[in-house]
C-alpha cells in the first residue's frame, strides 16, 4: 500500500469514527426525548436553553430535559464536526453532511419552539419528525464513508 492510499484510508477512518459518533449521539438524543415525553417531564425545565435554575439540577430526577439538551447539543457539535472534516477531507459526504448540519441547526430552533409553546402538539410531533430525518441524514453520511464494492483490492477497508 503507497502512500496515497494509506492518506486514504486514514481519512476515511476519521471520517467514519466522525459520522458514527454523530448517528449514536443523534439516536441517543432521540430515545432519551421520547423517555422524558413518556414520563410527563418535557416542560421540567421551562426555560431555553437552561433551566430556570442554571445548571442546579434538581435531585428528584426531574433533570432529564436537561440532560436531552446536553446530548442534543454535544450531538449538534459532533456533526458540526463531520461536516467540517467532510468538506475538508471527503467529498463523498460532503453534501449530505452538509445537509445533515442544516437539518440539525432547524433541529434546535423547533426544539426552542417546543418549550417556548409549552409543548403544543403539533410543534413537538414537527420535532420528533424532523429528529427522525436528521437521524436518516446522519446514517446516510456514515454509510458514505464505506468505499463502493468495485471489486477492487483497495476498496474492502475494514470499519475503523
Amino acid at each position: 500500500m503507497n502512500f496515497r492510499s494509506r492518506q486514504k484510508v486514514e481519512v476515511q477512518g476519521v471520517f467514519r469514527l466522525l459520522s458514527f459518533v454523530s448517528l449514536g449521539l443523534i439516536f441517543a438524543a432521540i430515545i432519551l426525548g421520547a423517555f422524558v415525553s413518556a414520563r410527563g417531564q418535557g416542560l421540567s425545565c421551562s426555560d431555553w436553553p437552561l433551566c430556570p435554575t442554571g445548571f442546579n439540577l434538581s435531585p428528584g430526577g426531574e433533570y432529564l430535559e436537561f440532560v436531552h439538551r446536553i446530548i442534543a447539543l454535544i450531538g449538534a457539535i459532533s456533526v458540526y464536526v463531520t461536516t467540517i472534516y467532510a468538506i475538508k477531507r471527503f467529498v463523498k459526504a460532503r453534501t449530505a453532511a452538509t445537509i445533515t448540519s442544516v437539518v440539525i441547526s432547524f433541529q434546535i430552533v423547533i426544539g426552542m419552539l417546543v418549550v417556548l409553546s409549552e409543548l403544543q402538539p403539533l410543534i413537538v410531533a414537527v420535532h420528533t419528525g424532523v429528529g427522525v430525518l436528521t437521524l436518516a441524514l446522519a446514517l446516510l453520511t456514515f454509510i458514505l464513508s464505506y468505499p463502493v464494492i468495485t471489486g477492487h483490492a483497495d476498496s474492502k477497508l475494514g470499519f475503523f
